[in-house]
């Protein structure tokens, strides 16, 4: 099996330097409105996007992109750091359209993916391979690691939450639904993690003929129940989440996991994008 010196160490070094140079480059909320790509497949991979993004949000640690076409809206993010991955597939995403435009207005929908009734995966990234001067063998066993996990989050990921849309009653339904709500997740050969989401613009209150200009909010849940209050141990190694009169709850929050059990969010507007 050929090997290859140290070369390989200098492209992974390359590689993450141009993201952390892609992210200084990019506004910090999309500024811009944009058509969805013609070959679009809501399928966990950015191909359709050259895997470029129209921000990268410092507050939530991810890059996005908001687009559309006549009758959807879409969204993709893109996140490279493993404690962010771990705190979206336990919390998930929540993803607010206020149609009204006012951030404040309390009846916005919000498309929740994956929801937190679905079991929760917890993605071991120390078992991750590490960069090796043997090429081939750790393609091999990064392929493995990125299949695994990518199961993982298929056999566990298996629920949407609605809330604020007066068409549909149920507040949970199957990311296998006939109702043209799609979202998934799925990592890629470098274990990055992409998530993407397709919601019709008739749940959301918009229509593309009045080209409508919206806000919205992108939200990463954490782990902490809803409503919990949240206290840190001394020692500063657990978050203990408190629910009214229910047992307290501890959640790991160093190491690798800091900031797992906070909520993050940012705001944006949006017009949506005529041909």
């Amino acid at each position: 099996m050929k090997k290859f010196g140290p070369g390989l160490l200098v492209l992974c070094l390359f590689l993450f330097s141009c993201t952390r140079v892609d992210a200084q480059k990019l506004p910090n909320v999309q500024q811009i409105s944009l058509r969805v790509p013609a070959n679009i497949k809501i399928d966990g991979k950015a191909t359709e996007w050259d895997n470029q993004f129209q921000a990268y949000n410092k507050a939530t640690d991810v890059f996005y992109t908001i687009a559309n076409d006549d009758s959807k809206l879409y969204l993709v993010i893109k996140v490279t750091d493993m404690r962010i991955v771990n705190k979206i597939v336990h919390g998930g995403i929540a993803f607010t359209i206020n149609s009204t435009g006012d951030r404040n207005d309390k009846n916005g929908a919000t498309i929740t993916f994956p929801a937190r009734e679905s079991r929760g995966v917890l993605i071991r990234f120390m078992n991750k391979p590490k960069p090796s001067t043997d090429t081939a063998m750790y393609r091999i066993q990064t392929d493995s690691f990125m299949r695994v996990s990518n199961k993982k989050l298929g056999d566990s990921l298996k629920l949407i939450r609605i809330t604020g849309v007066k068409a549909i009653e149920d507040n949970y339904i199957s990311v296998y639904n006939d109702i043209g709500i799609k979202a998934t997740a799925l990592f890629d050969h470098e274990i990055n993690y992409t998530y993407e989401l397709a919601v019709p613009l008739k749940y959301l209150g918009l229509s593309i003929n009045n080209n409508a200009k919206f806000s919205y909010q992108i939200k990463l849940n954490g782990v902490a129940p809803p409503n919990a209050t949240l206290q840190t141990t001394p020692n500063g190694r657990f978050i203990i989440a408190t629910v009214g009169n229910n047992a307290p709850v501890a959640i790991l929050n160093s190491g690798p996991y800091v900031g797992f059990a906070y909520p993050t969010d940012f705001w944006g507007e949006y017009t949506l994008a005529k041909k």
